[in-house]
């Protein structure tokens, strides 16, 4: 957007508008990125049926006539020996310390089990102070009976908490009632973002996500978590934008499952994610892919930190 377009939207803010952070908090695969892509309206986060999916903070940015909502997704809060799991459930905890508003998920169709309970008290606990608002995912998948014990349970849990809001990110069911709650909890002041942004995310750290998300896709088991992905380059022409990215692997027996028989799986790979990087960028995308063994990368921390996986 243009310097004169942002002061025209600036002009146009009222008093009473609305901005701020609203962190998404859960267990692995609950749908906090499914959500946020729902509310932002285009694919800022890469979703996978495969646990520790999202591996770092990522910005969603929803802004209309009266508020700008900044959705920060956070990795799903586990338990996990490596490094990297250890950035990830840090990256969570931070994100909840910094928000405006904290919105805590989880999937109704699995047992409230012990874990979910043991999270939710965590933030119960009145060691952080901003409001809580809990969110009942996949509603479309149970049985309307099931729904109400369900909420009993989790405002025994947490009865301080502002509001329970059973809803589908999935089929968009009960997301206008969540942006209403979570616009009347945000401060009024102008917003922090362009208004035309949806991310903060640079499209190499997209292009990087994308492949990734592809990856998860293809392999089953361990291969996934012990995957990522680093962009070696990325170029604008005239034509569109070219790419190149090293998909890494922590085991040498990995490689050839990965690359497939005659680098079939490697193609399809490739064909994915170069259609939604072209459909995201709006442009044509030449995507060049390949595949490096290295040994434990997801437990250095100076490996993580040149991925951008520090926390």
């Amino acid at each position: 957007m243009s310097d004169e377009s942002e002061e025209n939207f600036s002009d146009r803010v009222s008093e009473e508008f609305r901005c701020g952070t609203v962190a998404l908090l859960g267990r692995p695969n609950v749908g906090k990125s499914t959500l946020m892509n729902r509310v932002v309206g285009t694919k800022v986060a890469i979703v996978t049926p495969k646990p520790q999916t999202t591996r770092h903070r990522i910005l969603g940015i929803y802004t209309d006539e009266m508020r700008q909502l900044v959705f920060v997704d956070t990795p799903g809060i586990h338990k996990g020996t490596k490094q990297l799991n250890r950035n990830m459930v840090r990256i969570a905890y931070a994100a909840a310390q910094e928000a405006d508003v904290l919105v805590i998920m989880q999937d109704v169709t699995k047992e409230l089990d012990t874990g979910t309970r043991k999270l939710i008290e965590r933030f119960a606990d009145g060691s952080l102070t901003q409001p809580r608002i809990h969110v009942l995912n996949k509603i479309d998948k149970i049985r309307h009976d099931a729904l109400l014990p369900r909420l009993q349970a989790v405002q025994a849990l947490d009865p301080d908490a502002v509001a329970y809001i059973p809803l589908s990110a999935t089929k968009g069911t009960q997301i206008d009632a969540l942006v209403k709650t979570v616009t009347e909890l945000l401060p009024q002041m102008p917003p922090v973002y362009d208004p035309d942004w949806f991310t903060d995310q640079s499209q190499r750290q997209l292009a990087a996500e994308y492949v990734r998300e592809q990856v998860f896709l293809a392999m089953h088991e361990e291969i996934p978590f012990q995957t990522a992905v680093d962009i070696e380059g990325f170029h604008e022409t005239a034509k569109g934008v070219e790419i190149e990215a090293v998909i890494l692997v922590g085991n040498d027996r990995h490689k050839p499952m990965l690359i497939g028989k005659g680098g079939e799986r490697m193609k399809m790979i490739g064909t994915s994610t170069r259609l939604g990087l072209e459909e995201l960028f709006g442009c044509k995308v030449n995507l060049k892919l390949w595949v490096k063994v290295q040994t434990d990368w997801f437990d250095s921390p100076a490996r993580l930190n040149e991925l951008g996986l520090n926390g």
